[in-house]
């Protein structure tokens, strides 16, 4: 990822998207900087900082069009909303653009925002900028573990001399990178395709090996991470998820998804906020940009408010890693599946018609109507 990410930096005007890297580690010792330094060797026109402001960065990157490696960017980067905002905009070529107001007279001028960028930093990047970025995750060396130390005065030579040839070999395929549409793997969608494409473009236009090695590093890096963490709102889906799943019912009522949800010692609900778990008005403020709110229901035989597994399923559909899906939807649809099927082929005057638990029904289905067809014993809950 790190080697097509570089040549990335000497074409990256010939895409439309330009992925971010993030180089990240628990804890300080990881080499993050090294790699930092490393990668400043062989980028095209590095500018290392280890702090910026917001005005820094589009006069900045207006007037030169650097690559940004920004260090530390732990320290001062989560509190600050217009450097995020900023930093935000240069992902896409054609909005990476802000606007601000110069001079005596308060004349507006629009300054770029458009170039790759780099961060190290210990723990994670705000969310947006993590949705941006491909995340190079360092830990420290084991004392078994030996790897040749880094000398600037030694390597540096070397390493200019890959970056000349890097700047040559973009210069000669930027026509050809325009044009390339590489095939991306279905695992990966919506921004996550956006910020690959680039690499893979220049992979595809390398030839070799190098296709087959960047869509195996896009899908050991990327593939369902920034679904299902990128928002609390989609952590919560996937925690919901799995619960309609190991409980084996298609209703949950509003206590029991909270308890549920306290349980859960290795996500963010049993200390939502200052020191209590997540409630329940909470989980239905976070479920309602979904279109999802807790109803009146009658649960075990008491009227209660919860949910339906058939209210998420659109936004599993929609927010959820596709081959992660619930094996308990996907046989709950199957059967529906199934029963449309047959449902056409039941003559009309049937006694079975409409009906699908009558015996008769259930006999055709079980001698395989419909794909994926299943034997059904009883009611709903045996198929």
């Amino acid at each position: 990822a790190l080697a097509l990410w570089v040549l990335h930096t000497h074409s990256f005007d010939a895409a439309y998207s330009t992925p971010y890297v993030n180089i990240n580690s628990p804890v300080k010792g990881c080499g993050k900087t090294t790699n930092l330094e490393i990668l400043g060797h062989l980028v095209a026109k590095p500018l290392f900082s280890s702090n910026i402001t917001a005005p820094a960065v589009f006069r900045t990157v207006e007037k030169y069009q650097p690559t940004l490696l920004i260090d530390e960017a732990d320290t001062f980067l989560g509190l600050n909303d217009e450097l995020r905002g900023v930093l935000n905009s240069g992902n896409r070529k054609n909005t990476a653009f802000t606007i601000r107001l110069v001079g005596e007279n308060y004349e507006p001028k629009r300054f770029s925002t458009w170039c790759p960028k780099v961060f190290a930093l210990i723990g994670h990047l705000p969310g947006t900028l993590e949705d941006r970025s491909i995340g190079i995750t360092m830990h420290r060396k084991t004392r078994e573990e030996w790897v040749e130390e880094f000398n600037p005065n030694k390597i540096t030579p070397e390493l200019e001399m890959l970056r000349r040839k890097a700047s040559r070999w973009a210069k000669d395929h930027l026509d050809a990178l325009r044009e390339a549409d590489p095939p991306i793997p279905e695992e990966l969608h919506n921004r996550t395709r956006d910020k690959w494409r680039p690499l893979l473009q220049i992979a595809e236009v390398a030839g070799g090996e190098w296709p087959e090695l960047a869509r195996k590093a896009a899908l050991s890096l990327s593939a369902g991470a920034n679904d299902e963490e990128n928002s609390t709102g989609i952590k919560l889906l996937a925690d919901i998820r799995a619960l309609f799943d190991s409980k084996r019912s298609e209703v949950l009522s509003s206590e029991e998804l909270v308890e549920a949800l306290y349980e859960m010692e290795d996500r963010p609900w049993p200390d939502w906020k200052n020191g209590f778990g997540i409630s329940k008005a909470q989980v239905a403020r976070l479920l309602a940009p979904f279109g999802i709110k807790p109803k009146q229901l009658w649960i075990d035989e008491k009227n209660q408010r919860g949910y339906r597994l058939e209210w998420f399923e659109d936004a599993f559909r929609r927010y959820l890693p596709r081959n992660a899906r619930s094996a308990r939807t996907q046989q709950r649809q199957g059967f529906q599946q199934d029963w449309k099927a047959l449902e056409t082929e039941l003559p009309s005057g049937s006694e079975n018609a409409g009906n699908p638990y009558k015996p008769g029904v259930l006999a055709v289905l079980a001698d395989g109507v419909g794909k994926g067809a299943r034997t059904i014993k009883g009611g709903r809950d045996d198929y």
